[in-house]
């Protein structure tokens, strides 16, 4: 399907894509002040930290998750209608966005407000309903585009989990290309065009099984040395802990008033966090001297590290009380107050990629064969893909400045009585 078949309205200069093309249905949503407001917030949100060149607004990540989305479906033999869906569904999805991006969505993502209900609610409660409603869509319609997936060739696409996953194909490439890294060279319109939908599922042909491997390469090494490193991700767990102290008081749930939480940005959690007087609540206070530590750059160090596969241990940290007794038992052996220990571990939702956070061991690989098509799981063949589904995360505890050498002993000791042999 040619670009020249959308009714286009204004092309917008993007440095990773080119030109990206804009409908009159989705321009009139981009110009609202709940999607103007994506041009403050920074996400990740702690990586301009360690990168300063990756000072990038989700504002550019919309367009470009939009402009993938439509690629990856016209790969696919979309028609023009699935694919002005597919981008709708994209932009959508974009919006449900908080302050401090990545932070934002697992303090959102834990007290039950998830990137589809925020949809649900956008649609229901703001002027997004009556625009698209004008441009021929229902309301319901338009929420079933994320609750269900995007139809397309007997398939409902999951944008969210889609194991060729446009939005994260953007990231990479964006990711890469402002913090200066060369970690993220993929060749993706090699990996759309070599993909199909079959049996209900994604498929890939077998004997793109290198350019897969390249994606899933790329995905893997900016986990290691972007998403998940140890700085971007002290900057971070800090500015989660912000909110985790007072993020009632900063900005309010969607689900309790969504239009206020639309119009919150970065600069709304600046001017509030630099503005705490003494008449303030406690917890305000401490949130507010956090986000100092945060803004000079004093960031919680690492103290202790290791890989551990250990289920129960594991699925604890999955729960907010399971994590906080982890955290109390290492402060408590250490003689120190609990808010001094963070842990960290790859599956937390504020952690742009990790492995497994897509279902890879889901995806097939397809061949056509003397008696017909064949299938096989990545998984089956792909080192690469299997190495996705690793039973060993590492986990990390953090400490504030002066606790270092007190808490490491208790940290080391907490970590290596979990998982012995883990370690062997």
């Amino acid at each position: 399907m040619p670009l020249t078949d959308f009714p286009t309205v204004l092309e917008i200069k993007d440095p990773i894509h080119g030109y990206v093309s804009l409908t009159a249905l989705e321009k009139e949503i981009i110009d609202l002040r709940l999607s103007q407001r994506l041009r403050y917030i920074q996400s990740p949100a702690g990586l301009s930290l360690v990168y300063p060149g990756a000072a990038t607004s989700l504002m550019g990540r919309t367009l470009g998750f939009m402009h993938m989305t439509e690629v990856f479906l016209e790969y696919l033999g979309g028609d023009v209608d699935e694919i002005l869906r597919g981008r709708l569904a994209s932009l959508l999805l974009m919006l449900t966005n908080g302050p401090w991006g990545n932070v934002s969505e697992e303090y959102l993502s834990v007290r039950g407000n998830t990137r589809q209900r925020i949809v649900k609610l956008i649609l229901e409660q703001s002027v997004v309903k009556g625009i698209v409603e004008k441009h021929g869509f229902t309301a319901n319609e338009v929420v079933d585009l994320i609750l269900k997936g995007v139809p397309i060739k007997g398939l409902n696409l999951d944008l969210i989990h889609c194991p060729i996953n446009p939005e994260l194909i953007d990231d990479l490439e964006r990711d890469s290309y402002f913090a200066g890294v060369e970690y993220a060279q993929l060749e993706f319109r090699r990996l759309f065009s070599a993909t199909r939908i079959t049996k209900n599922k994604i498929a890939v042909e077998r004997s793109s099984l290198f350019t897969l491997e390249s994606y899933l390469s790329a995905a893997a090494n900016m986990f290691e040395a972007v998403y998940f490193h140890k700085t971007v991700r002290a900057a971070e767990l800090m500015l989660l802990r912000v909110l985790d102290e007072a993020g009632s008081q900063l900005f309010p749930l969607p689900t309790e008033d969504p239009n206020s939480f639309l119009n919150c940005d970065d600069l709304t959690f600046l001017h509030r966090l630099l503005n705490v007087d003494n008449d303030d609540p406690d917890e305000m206070q401490t949130a507010n001297s956090i986000f100092n530590d945060f803004r000079r750059r004093n960031l919680i160090k690492l103290v202790s590290s290791r890989a551990i596969s250990d289920p129960v241990f594991l699925g604890n940290l999955e729960t907010a009380d399971g994590l906080y007794s982890i955290e109390k038992e290492i402060a408590d052996d250490a003689g120190i107050d609990p808010t001094n220990v963070y842990i960290d571990f790859p599956d937390r939702v504020s952690v742009t990629f990790y492995p497994g956070r897509f279902g890879f061991e889901d995806l097939v690989l397809f061949e056509r064969g003397s008696s017909g098509y064949e299938f096989w799981l990545a998984t089956d063949l792909s080192p690469m893909a299997r190495s996705f589904s690793r039973l060993l995360k590492p986990i990390r505890v953090y400490t504030t400045r002066g606790y270092r050498s007190k808490l490491k002993k208790s940290a080391d000791r907490v970590l290596e009585s979990v998982d012995t042999t883990g370690a062997k």
